[in-house]
């Protein structure tokens, strides 16, 4: 069991030189990635979303337990997120949270509304460019050194056309 939790960290962790100041972790759940991030990168703004009402009670309960002052937690389904709660520029990250056009629609009203970004932890490859929603394109694909996955770690970034520079 420990060795997994640390394999989860080590995955976690293997964006964060990929990250910018603000960051949203959608679908927080047990807080990977969002917890490790947070606590080794205090300079930076954090933002864990998850829907469940336990999940984001262990989140909360853990923020408070840690310290950590930059981390803010939110129990809301995506969909009902306000792009002004959140500093700009926003990073939204997901490690495991569904289908790239799935995420994009759970977060259309962030990326179209706000200068933000969607970045994908996926195994490559990343084979779902051709079912990204029309308006959005990925800008990026960035490969991550992760010794805890056998397939690799990619970062996806996707942007709307509109909104985003990156």
């Amino acid at each position: 069991m420990l060795k997994k939790i640390k394999e989860h960290i080590k995955d976690s962790l293997s964006v964060s030189h990929l990250l910018g100041k603000n960051i949203l972790d959608l679908g927080s759940g047990g807080g990977f990635p969002g917890l490790p991030l947070a606590i080794t990168n205090p300079r930076k703004t954090f933002y864990l979303v998850e829907k469940r009402q336990s999940k984001a009670s262990f989140l909360l309960n853990t923020v408070n337990i840690i310290g950590l002052n930059n981390t803010e937690v939110f129990n809301l389904d995506s969909e009902k997120l306000i792009p002004q709660d959140f500093q700009k520029p926003l990073e939204i990250i997901v490690r495991a949270f569904g289908t790239a056009q799935k995420t994009i629609f759970a977060v259309s009203k962030l990326l179209k509304s706000s200068n933000a970004c969607l970045k994908l932890m996926k195994t490559s490859p990343f084979k779902e460019e051709n079912n990204i929603p029309e308006g959005y394109r990925v800008s990026k694909i960035e490969n991550v050194d992760s010794k805890e996955k056998d397939k690799g770690r990619i970062l996806v970034t996707i942007v709307s056309k509109k909104k985003c520079t990156q």
